[in-house]
């Protein structure tokens, strides 16, 4: 077996609220070896976002904390680090793309400020080292005239170049982890296409393992190995991604493979949904988190929580998983 790169253990993480304490990622265990893309995958509100967040040591404190678990990098606890330690590997050792490219780059600072300082900071480079890097980067995400690009201001820039530029930052310090969260939501169809295409050719080129966070299935199965469904702050399926998309386990993810619309030369149905709404943080029900929604949960899911049982590279949590012929039988 392959040493995982990251290697996340029954992390759990409370945020205070004017209501009470929330737990928004509950138990949560997942590893990533290196160059493999994972995708984290679920509704909006699952705690997949959350996650990435605590990977990466920017839980908002207060209201948000690491209340127990285990995160390691190389085997190395990240869980316990301090700040000033935590600033020492961002950018160095692990790199996030954000959702939104136009809030997360500085308005008021040029795309040459913002990319020479990180390699100024991380790779010890002169100004002129990092700014031939940072044209560099930005030639390789397809960036048109990236010697004259490099001195706009993100609002000259559209919103795919912004996010070409997010990933060309994330990568010019040659992390070993990438944090992609939600990369192409803003984007439009042909936009979300090329910049998912640059962002795998990206990563088989320099070798950097990607965690990717998407509510988009669709993304999964065109750039991820495998995939790590929640539902309401745990993990409830974890698979190869070809054997999630042809044999999912659990109902969750069966009923998300069933919503997605499908190109038919007859006319559509009505698409399927999943009944119901996702449950309350603050007041979980008893048994299995999904037993309200799910079309075969009896007595024992409304009274026992599922444990995520590992077999045959599959992980799922659910009394009543679908069976298939192979190891699940």
């Amino acid at each position: 077996m392959t040493r995982p790169l990251l290697s996340v253990r029954d992390l759990v993480v409370e945020f205070s609220t004017e209501r009470g304490l929330v737990r928004a990622i509950d138990g949560v265990s997942f590893d990533l070896v290196p160059g493999e893309t994972l995708g984290l995958v679920g509704e909006s509100g699952c705690g997949k976002t959350v996650t990435a967040l605590a990977v990466l040591g920017l839980v908002p404190s207060p209201p948000g904390r690491i209340v127990s678990g285990s995160i390691r990098l190389e085997g190395r606890e990240l869980a316990t680090l301090s700040e000033a330690e935590y600033r020492h590997i961002r950018g160095r050792e692990i790199s996030m793309i954000f959702q939104e490219p136009m809030t997360a780059l500085n308005p008021v600072l040029s795309i040459a400020t913002q990319m020479t300082d990180v390699l100024v900071r991380h790779q010890g480079m002169s100004r002129r080292q990092a700014r031939d890097r940072a044209v560099e980067m930005l030639a390789l995400v397809g960036i048109p005239s990236p010697e004259k690009r490099i001195d706009d201001y993100p609002h000259q820039m559209s919103g795919g170049m912004r996010q070409r530029v997010m990933i060309a930052m994330a990568l010019s310090c040659n992390p070993k982890l990438l944090l992609a969260d939600e990369p192409t939501t803003a984007l439009d169809v042909t936009t979300q296409a090329q910049v998912l295409d640059e962002m795998v050719r990206l990563q088989e080129q320099l070798g950097t393992s990607v965690v990717l966070v998407t509510h988009d299935l669709g993304v999964v199965a065109e750039t991820c190995h495998r995939a790590v469904v929640m539902y309401a702050g745990r993990v409830v399926e974890e698979a190869p991604v070809e054997c999630l998309f042809e044999r999912p386990r659990h109902p969750y993810t069966e009923g998300l493979l069933q919503s997605i619309p499908r190109i038919r030369e007859e006319k559509l149905p009505e698409l399927p949904t999943i009944p119901g709404s996702v449950p309350d943080l603050l007041h979980l029900p008893p048994g299995c988190r999904f037993a309200d929604r799910c079309p075969r949960a009896d007595d024992l899911c409304h009274r026992q929580e599922p444990k995520l049982e590992l077999r045959c590279d599959i992980a799922v949590a659910c009394h009543y998983p679908n069976r298939y012929a192979g190891c699940l039988e």
